[in-house]
C-alpha cells in the first residue's frame, strides 16, 4: 500500500506526534522512511542564535538530531530504510511536494499547530497548501491544545504515543467516496480495528412554519436511504473481515464530521479535490475544520491518488 513516507520533520510536538505514526505506519507496511527538515535560516531550530552554516553541515546536524528523534522508535538513520533530507528554503510547502515527487512518495506525513497557529515548520496555511498541492495522500496530526495532556514530548523514555483504536470515514457519496473508501479497506487490516462510516444529512432548509410534517418525513427519508447507501459501499469492507458500523446523523455537516472524527485514537480518512476541484469538495470547510479540531491523525486523499479525474466545477 504505502512504500514510501516523506515525514516533515521540524522537533515541534505536533512533528514528534507526526513522526510517532509515520514509524508505526512503516513498521506495518514496510515502508521507507524519509524525514525532510526545511530551514528557513532565521527561524531554524538548529542554528538558534548563531550564523546558519554550510548545507553539509547542515545535513549533518540534521542527522544527528533524527537519531534522537527516533531513538524511542527503535529506528535509526543509519538504517537502510531511513533517509533524512535538509534542505533551505522560504516557503517548506512547494519544497515538500518537489521532495515528494521526487522520491515518488506513497504519502506524507506532517504535524500540524492547528487551533493553536504558532509559527513552526507546518502551520496553518502551509499545511492546506501541502493538502492542496500534494501528488499523494497527506497524513497530519496536530498538536494538542494548551492544557491538554500531550504526548509528544519525543523524549528516549516516553515515545510519542501512535495508536489507532478505530477508522471513520465521512461519506458524502460523491465520486471522492471511493478513493477514500479503497484506503480504508487497506488501512483497516493493517492496524486491526473498525470502521465507521459516517454520513450527514443536511437540515431542510425549507422554514418549519410551512411544512413542518413534511420536512420531518423527508429527512428520515433522507437517512433511511443514505443508511442504505452507507451499508452498500461498506459491504466490500465486512467481506475482508473488518466490522463496520453505519453512522448517520441529522444537523450542519462541518460540526457533526467534527464531532464524530475528533478522538484521540481515531484515523479519520476523507476524499480531498485538492486544486483540482474550484469547489473544493470535502477540503475547505470539512477536511480543514476535521485537520484543525481532530486530536487524533487525518488521512486526505486527493481525487488524483486513485486515478480519479474529476472535473473543475
Amino acid at each position: 500500500m504505502f512504500q514510501t513516507l516523506l515525514v516533515a520533520h521540524d522537533f515541534s510536538p505536533s512533528s514528534n506526534r507526526a513522526l510517532a505514526h509515520a514509524v508505526d505506519l512503516a513498521a506495518r507496511t514496510g515502508a521507507a522512511l524519509h524525514l525532510m527538515y526545511v530551514d528557513r535560516t532565521a527561524e531554524g531550530v538548529l542554528f538558534e542564535g548563531g550564523k546558519a552554516p554550510p548545507d553539509d553541515e547542515l545535513q549533518d546536524r540534521f542527522e544527528e538530531r533524527c537519531h534522537a528523534s527516533l531513538a524511542p522508535h527503535d529506528r535509526s538513520p543509519a538504517e537502510d530504510q531511513v533517509m533524512c533530507h535538509a534542505v533551505r528554503g522560504v516557503s517548506p510547502a512547494p519544497l515538500l511536494v518537489e521532495k515528494a515527487e521526487g522520491i515518488d512518495a506513497d504519502l506524507i506525513v506532517t504535524g500540524t499547530e492547528g487551533r493553536r497557529g504558532a509559527r513552526r515548520l507546518i502551520v496553518g496555511s502551509v499545511a492546506e497548501e501541502v493538502l492542496r498541492t500534494a501528488p499523494c495522500p497527506v497524513l497530519t496530526v496536530r498538536q494538542r491544545e494548551a492544557g491538554e495532556a500531550d504526548d509528544a514530548s519525543g523524549s528516549a523514555d516516553e515515545p510519542p504515543r501512535s495508536a489507532v483504536e478505530q477508522i471513520v470515514a465521512p461519506v458524502d457519496f460523491s465520486d471522492l467516496t471511493e478513493v477514500a473508501l479503497r484506503h480504508v479497506a487497506q488501512l483497516a487490516p493493517l492496524y486491526d480495528v473498525p470502521v465507521t462510516l459516517v454520513h450527514v444529512v443536511e437540515d431542510p432548509t425549507m422554514p418549519s412554519v410551512y411544512e413542518v410534517n413534511a420536512s420531518a418525513v423527508r429527512a428520515r427519508a433522507a437517512e433511511q436511504r443514505a443508511e442504505e447507501a452507507l451499508q452498500s459501499l461498506g459491504a466490500p469492507i465486512e467481506e475482508t473481515g473488518v466490522s463496520v458500523s453505519y453512522l448517520v446523523h441529522r444537523g450542519q455537516t462541518t460540526s457533526t464530521v467534527v464531532e464524530a472524527t475528533g478522538h484521540r485514537d481515531t484515523l479519520t480518512v476523507m476524499g480531498t479535490k485538492g486544486l483540482s476541484g474550484l469547489r473544493r469538495v470535502m477540503l475547505g470547510s470539512v477536511t480543514e475544520a476535521v485537520i484543525r479540531a481532530s486530536d487524533g491523525p487525518v488521512l486526505a486523499v486527493p481525487a488524483s491518488a486513485q486515478g480519479a479525474s474529476p472535473a473543475d466545477e
